[in-house]
């Protein structure tokens, strides 16, 4: 997780020997997003757009919380507030522009918000459709935002769309209550979120060309919602089926699949899905993603282990076509914001041999460019290392601060080796191996030891 240089580390005199773990599959490094400051520790991620800026929100040194936007190139970037002390982005489109919520009054909450857009360097107030609250959740590229607002004294609120400066309260089903909340919306101007149906019922809600659409349920009591859209219009939520679990779905043309799975529990919910069909969600207890083809995967399952940061991720609620997936992740009590990114290896690093302790081992990389020069590295914790030179979606290694430990030129069969002595006491340890081709961005599996 750490932006060390990687060519500026020194190199390790000894290579510590492991025996490899077979079959974890590791598909992503994890980059820990900087705060404003360490004096607080609260963070966290929630969307990324297909550049990969990321947005969130994160400590100051005042013990406050204010948006964030993590450029892709690295860094942070306090968004600020409306007047008050604390902010939240919760939106970012393909043109770098942010939505949220903040407080506007100096001697306000944390619940006396506002809908903000962050554009140009400027925070600017939505307004409300007559209450003193309001909140964004998303925008597209053509700056159109979606949330809920408040409409009277009473702080009830409906869901409204701002464009053109101007905040427009969506149909509602129920004549009284009106509608409810929006969540998403993607480039054509489709809204999906959720509102009362005429039995006070919450029911999933899609808006489109002006007409409010109730999305079909699973027939079970119980609410069904609408978070998330993509370009092709397919839809993502969660709906009470028949036996009273709450359970993950889409709807495709308008018509409901469920897409729960037994094997994560009795509780699911998808929260966002991209232009190829991926899906992120959460059940009870951990955030999962569904990829093409596949099961429900936990994420937490599919990340490096980590002896000094052993974070849990909470929450994972977008992610964009590179299958980047911003998250909230806790650890100790504390939350960090992380972008997990995925890694696409080209080249297999093999298991130290002979795999013991106080004798001379070699390192092998096959599958390597002919005539390049193969770093081998290793590091004691597993998380996310940028690459120098390299864009975060085209690699990045998946050691925390990670130590070369030599090079060698590949072959004219794509072999590289290197030997080095492992001391005795690196019985029992368990230690982590990368091999990366700087100046390529490509690197090795992830390969996990624990010494003989």
């Amino acid at each position: 997780m750490s932006r060390t240089n990687l060519m500026a580390l020194p190199a390790l005199a000894s290579l510590i020997t492991v025996a490899s773990a077979i079959g974890q599959d590791y598909r992503y490094a994890v980059i820990e997003l900087p705060r404003l400051t360490d004096t607080y520790q609260w963070a966290g991620a929630v969307d990324v757009n297909s550049q990969g800026d990321t947005v969130g929100f994160t400590s100051t040194a005042d013990f406050r919380i204010h948006a964030a936007l993590w450029p892709r190139e690295g860094g942070v970037i306090d968004l600020g507030t409306l007047g008050g002390q604390y902010s939240g982005a919760i939106g970012i489109n393909e043109n770098g522009d942010v939505c949220g919520w903040a407080v506007a009054d100096p001697n306000g909450s944390i619940f006396d918000t506002r809908a903000f857009l962050w554009r140009n360097g400027q925070m600017s107030d939505l307004g409300t459709l007559g209450g003193e609250d309001s909140y964004a959740f998303a925008l597209n590229d053509s700056g159109q935002v979606v949330g809920e607002a408040a409409y009277d004294i009473s702080g009830r609120s409906r869901a409204f769309v701002w464009t053109d400066g101007e905040m427009l309260e969506l149909p509602g089903i129920h004549p009284e209550l009106g509608s409810g909340v929006a969540f998403g919306i993607n480039n054509s101007g489709e809204i999906v979120g959720k509102g009362y149906d005429q039995s006070l019922q919450i029911v999933g809600l899609f808006w489109r060309n002006g007409e409010v659409i109730e999305l079909e349920s699973l027939g079970g009591e119980g609410s069904t919602q609408a978070y998330g859209i993509n370009e092709s219009s397919v839809i993502v939520g969660s709906s009470v089926a028949p036996s009273g679990q709450r359970h993950a779905v889409k709807w495709v043309n308008q018509q409901i699949i469920d897409i729960h799975s037994p094997t994560v529990g009795s509780y699911s919910a998808a929260r966002g899905i991209n232009n190829l069909g991926q899906i992120v969600g959460d059940i009870v207890s951990a955030a999962m993603i569904l990829n093409l083809g596949e099961d429900w995967l936990i994420l937490d399952d599919l990340v490096p282990p980590s002896l000094r940061l052993p974070w849990r991720i909470e929450r994972a609620t977008h992610l964009n076509d590179a299958g980047q997936i911003p998250v909230t992740a806790d650890y100790d009590g504390d939350t960090w914001a992380l972008l997990l990114t995925p890694v696409n290896p080209t080249m297999t690093l093999q298991s130290p041999l002979p795999g013991s302790a106080g004798t001379t081992n070699r390192l092998r990389v096959t599958g390597a460019t002919p005539g390049a020069r193969v770093y081998f590295c290793y590091s004691r914790h597993g998380g996310g290392t940028r690459i120098p030179g390299c864009d975060l979606q085209q690699n990045a290694l998946q050691l925390d601060q990670p130590t070369v430990i030599g090079s060698a030129i590949a072959d004219g069969n794509g072999v590289a080796t290197i030997t080095r002595n492992v001391p005795l006491i690196a019985r029992g340890q368990t230690i982590l191996f990368q091999a990366v081709v700087q100046n390529e961005c490509a690197i090795s599996q992830l390969v996990v030891h624990t010494f003989d």
